[in-house]
């Protein structure tokens, strides 16, 4: 009897493991189509489109693969900063035409927490991520006497980071606004997600610990956009890059927080890095409109809840 029951506990338990994992995953299609509109009397040769490649391997995404239909080479380049890479292709717009390009990456999310991670091989990034810039003003005033605040009633780095996640939660009230940054955020205490994300990375900068902005697609309620929708960090701990939330923290139906999430989101760009830029090949006149370009960001959802 005894034998059955352990074989049975055995069976349950990989049952139970495969349904979490797949509870805890889904794959997804996240398509970005670029169309040229040439309203003019001539062809317009050697177009040169950009769009920033999604995050390839975090603690909360992996990219599994890069389509593209279309006759032309797609080449790889590194951004200048934020760790990240962007696909570059080349075409030509006939007169009074319209031609779409579409590249399609195939992600993988997963749930994560902090807690359950092992450490991290990753080397300390030094440089860029612990300097003020802007948005970003570690080194302002209000914001250094706030993050001093913090390491003196703090004794470890994770409750210095936890403190700086809480922080922007206590003192902006959230209101939708074009970009102010970390120091707009703590003299009028106003800002949406990304006064959230700035002001954490800033206080984190300030303490001493590499930190990062992100771009991301929150797909919770929808799954069309013209570029991304949301802000948040990511934080240099434990030998990784730890993703942060201190926006939808406030609201636990979306379930992200501090090196926690779910599986609604993809990160597209770090750093504040360009979502897509192009190059014109030819010199246009200053009275002549150049074609419009327009980009839509699609989300489908391959396997998984």
């Amino acid at each position: 009897m005894k034998k059955l029951t352990i074989q049975f506990i055995f069976v349950f338990c990989i049952q139970y493991t495969l349904c979490a994992y797949a509870d805890e995953s889904k794959v997804v299609a996240l398509t970005a189509s670029v169309t040229v509109n040439n309203k003019l009397d001539r062809d317009i040769s050697g177009y040169i489109h950009r769009i920033s490649v999604p995050v390839e391997d975090g603690v909360q995404q992996r990219l599994l693969s890069v389509r593209y239909k279309h006759p032309e080479v797609l080449k790889y380049k590194r951004h200048k900063r934020g760790d990240t890479r962007y696909v570059e292709f080349k075409f030509d717009v006939p007169a009074q035409s319209s031609v779409t390009r579409s590249v399609i990456f195939e992600m993988e999310l997963k749930e994560y927490n902090y807690k359950n991670l092992p450490k991290g091989t990753i080397p300390y990034p030094k440089g860029r991520y612990i300097r003020p810039q802007k948005y970003i003003e570690s080194e302002s005033p209000p914001v250094k006497l706030l993050s001093q605040k913090i390491q003196s009633s703090s004794k470890s780095d994770e409750e210095r980071l936890l403190a700086a996640f809480q922080a922007p939660q206590d003192i902006i009230e959230y209101r939708v606004q074009s970009t102010k940054g970390a120091y707009y955020a703590v003299i009028h205490k106003t800002g949406d997600c990304t006064e959230y994300a700035a002001l954490f990375t800033a206080l984190a900068r300030s303490m001493g610990y590499p930190a990062r902005v992100t771009s991301e697609f929150l797909f919770a309620s929808r799954n069309e956009f013209s570029q991304p929708n949301h802000h948040a960090a990511e934080v240099y701990f434990n030998g990784r890059w730890l993703p942060v939330d201190p926006n939808l923290a406030i609201d636990s139906k979306f379930g992200y927080g501090f090196g926690s999430g779910r599986v609604s989101k993809i990160t597209l760009t770090r750093d504040f890095t360009w979502v897509w830029s192009n190059v014109w090949p030819e010199r246009f006149q200053p009275h002549e409109e150049r074609p419009k370009v327009t980009i839509n960001w699609k989300v489908e959802i391959i396997r998984g809840s």
